[in-house]
């Protein structure tokens, strides 16, 4: 069987280093499945040199020798030319994107971090360049595959799917609280669609509000955003640790502005809500709307269409058999355990 080496940056600064969000769904999760059918494959950090090129960081080296080399967020200025030098060497290499860098808003932190102007040598205009020079590019939506299909040489569609046996369902009490799950700072224009409407429903039924993600310190809070005074907070986690530290909650919301950045996003927040059988409403993007169509979430637009949808979920009952229905079908059919062979055929080409 073949080995693929998943390669990212995307892993925290703690010792051991733990993979953040993007290397779990994208990197860590596909990796395991493919071990599965047989393939032998490594994750984790980045190390290169002008002769092996990209390799896995191990202990004082780096492990090379790789039929297929997956490489995500790998921003740095030499990125295109070890490419290059890897391909001729034999190695297939497979870029993964899941993010519209093009369209990063202004208030997402990634817009200055990855700045070619603020950061000369480690930007995404040689994220970029890395994405040209690939065999094979992978995409999580269908908005980034159309808008890579006339700009790569292979684009392939892989939709992200959740580890489901790690997620145990909430246990639903008569108490609604309504629940956002995610890091201001890394937002754009997102939560302040709930500005229109969210304080004043809050004061007329008087519930609880839940923010899962919060960092200590941030002036710019969930709280100040939506204009809700009193919400109850869990601090940002590990990506081991999230299934059951960020979710004290019954109602999901899932905001998003419309804009292209937005429209590129998957619908993994949603699988995750649903995934422990909290009922949830979102805007109506393409893979919410596709997510819908598999019987998942409640979509709104408007200010009313939030409220009418909320306030159905106040009832504990209908919380109740929604979270269980919408469980099933994530498990039936948003299961990494079914996406293995997608993996493989995308990556090998």
């Amino acid at each position: 069987m073949p080995s693929a080496a998943f390669v990212s940056s995307d892993f925290t600064a703690t010792d051991p280093p733990e993979p953040n969000g993007c290397a779990w769904y994208r990197l860590v999760l596909p990796s395991r499945e493919l071990g599965k059918m047989g393939w032998d494959t490594g994750v984790g950090l980045p190390r290169a040199n002008p002769e092996a090129g990209i390799g896995l960081a191990y202990k004082d080296g780096m492990l090379t020798g790789w039929d297929v080399y997956v490489l995500k967020l790998l921003m740095i200025e030499q990125i295109a030319p070890l490419i290059r030098s890897m391909q001729a060497r034999g190695s297939r290499i497979v870029v993964d994107v899941d993010d519209f860098h093009y369209g990063l808003h202004e208030d997402n932190v990634a817009s200055r971090s990855t700045d070619p102007h603020r950061n000369p040598t480690s930007n995404r205009a040689f994220y970029e360049q890395s994405i040209r020079e690939a065999d094979t590019v992978t995409v999580s939506t269908a908005f980034l595959a159309d808008f890579y299909s006339t700009r790569v040489r292979d684009v392939r569609l892989v939709r992200n799917a959740l580890d489901v046996d790690r997620w145990d369902p909430i246990e639903h009490t008569d108490e609604p609280v309504l629940g956002w799950v995610g890091g201001t700072l890394w937002r754009s224009g997102d939560v302040e669609i709930l500005r229109e409407w969210l304080p004043e429903f809050v004061q007329e039924h008087g519930i609880r509000v839940h923010h899962s993600g919060h960092i200590p310190g941030d002036g710019r809070h969930f709280g100040a955003r939506v204009g809700v005074r009193r919400v109850s907070t869990t601090p940002m986690c590990l990506v081991k640790d999230y299934p059951e530290r960020m979710f004290d909650m019954n109602i999901g919301l899932v905001p998003l502005n419309r804009v292209p950045f937005s429209e590129a996003k998957s619908n993994l927040k949603g699988l995750e809500y649903a995934a422990k059988g909290i009922p949830f409403v979102a805007t109506p993007t393409e893979e919410y709307r596709i997510l819908y169509g598999s019987g998942v979430g409640r979509l709104a637009e408007t200010p009313d269409e939030w409220r009418d949808h909320v306030t159905e979920l106040l009832d504990p009952d209908v919380r109740r058999e929604e979270g269980e229905r919408i469980r099933r079908i994530v498990e039936a059919e948003w299961n990494i355990k079914d996406r293995g062979q997608q993996w493989a055929t995308a990556i090998r080409g």
